[in-house]
């Protein structure tokens, strides 16, 4: 008879980030799902998911019904700044969380796995790409939080390696929908290409606002994101005017046959990195109880060390030293109604979440002369 391990998720499925969340959510799910009905285990997966509405007050309160609930395992959430607010729980209380999202790094924490790319994995690659392809001045723009703030300080730090110039730097509270000063601004001085670190509706909102001033005045502007992926599209919508470009470790295009299997399998779901890597980190958690027969926090990291685990990423490996994957980077720009891969290092890249070992000396190479040492173009 199988054994049931019991796991809990904090996504929030409504409020101001809520694509997201629904996204990672649907990962999870349909990662159960297929787990469940394998032979493969010895087990079955229960979910217990929670929701906190977007609300940091919340997440705490949320962790708390978890442990009351003897749960040790917890997916999500989707900001740093919810993440952040967990990390002294589960470091109290022995809880592993595993964290599926793109983050802004400068954090290493024994009781959590980052799963979703850290700079060096999904920023300084794309920062790359836009200075050779666009040019030295940036605008930098975020929500009013660490994930906007550190982002930008490593971009003014690349500019001022590559000798680039920030025109300017704007910070908005999470939520925020009114843009028409920032863009009005924007477009006295249009930058080479916009870093949009802003979160949710907020990044919805201004980039609807923005593609209108531009096509209004015959302007086409390039916006990066590590954060904008399939799963927020909806929110989006059609792009007449800028050139939205992102990065991270899966887009729909790196592998259309899961694409279409899990379509096939789940029904219409947008396949971006958010639910990719909730999906692998559910397979990577239950390959980890099976190898080591045991669900604690403790076993299951260890069996993680010990050999990396094939996934929709590739061949998942979490370091001992920092808890973080190593991942592939794909560059993609969105094209109509999906994203179309520029760039891919498929090979996995260490993390480097301190930025110790990363190398900021081929930004400082002109334009269109700079070394390409990780990512080769896909033609």
């Amino acid at each position: 008879m199988r054994g049931t391990v019991t796991f809990g998720a904090l996504l929030s499925t409504s409020g101001t980030y809520r694509h997201m969340g629904r996204n990672a959510l649907a990962g999870i799910e349909h990662a159960v799902d297929e787990i469940n009905r394998s032979q493969a285990f010895d087990f079955d997966l229960r979910l217990r998911h929670l929701n906190p509405e977007g609300r940091l007050e919340r997440y705490a309160e949320a962790l708390g019904e978890l442990h009351r609930e003897g749960i040790r395992h917890v997916f999500g959430p989707i900001t740093s700044a919810s993440r952040k607010e967990l990390i002294p729980d589960l470091e109290q209380r022995g809880t592993l969380l595993w964290y599926p999202c793109p983050y802004e790094g400068f954090e290493s924490s024994e009781n959590v796995l980052y799963l979703g790319g850290c700079p060096n994995q999904t920023l300084i690659p794309l920062l790359r790409h836009a200075l050779q392809a666009f040019g030295r001045q940036a605008y930098l723009i975020g929500s009013n939080y660490v994930w906007g703030w550190e982002s930008n300080r490593i971009a003014r730090e690349v500019l001022g390696v590559a000798q680039g110039e920030v025109l300017g730097e704007k910070y908005f509270h999470l939520g925020a929908i009114h843009f028409a000063e920032v863009v009005e601004a924007l477009l006295q001085a249009p930058p080479a290409f916009i870093l949009n670190n802003l979160v949710g509706d907020s990044s919805h909102a201004f980039l609807r606002q923005l593609d209108i001033a531009c096509l209004a005045r015959g302007l086409s502007l390039p916006v990066l994101s590590c954060n904008l992926t399939e799963g927020e599209l909806v929110g989006v919508g059609e792009m007449r005017a800028l050139r939205l470009l992102s990065c991270g470790p899966f887009f729909e295009e790196v592998d259309p046959a899961f694409s279409q299997r899990q379509r096939r399998l789940h029904g219409l779901h947008p396949y971006s990195h958010y639910y990719a890597c909730a999906y692998a980190a559910v397979h990577l958690f239950a390959v980890a109880c099976q190898r080591s027969g045991d669900d604690t926090p403790e076993a299951v990291c260890q069996a993680l060390y010990a050999a990396p685990v094939a996934t929709i990423l590739g061949e998942l490996r979490i370091s001992a030293q920092n808890n973080h994957a190593c991942l592939p980077s794909y560059i993609a720009e969105l094209k109509g109604k999906r994203f179309s891969v520029l760039e891919a290092e498929t090979l996995m890249q260490e993390a480097d979440p301190y930025l110790t070992a990363t190398d900021l000396e081929p930004f400082r190479a002109a334009p269109g002369t700079a070394q390409r040492p990780h990512l080769r173009i896909i033609r």
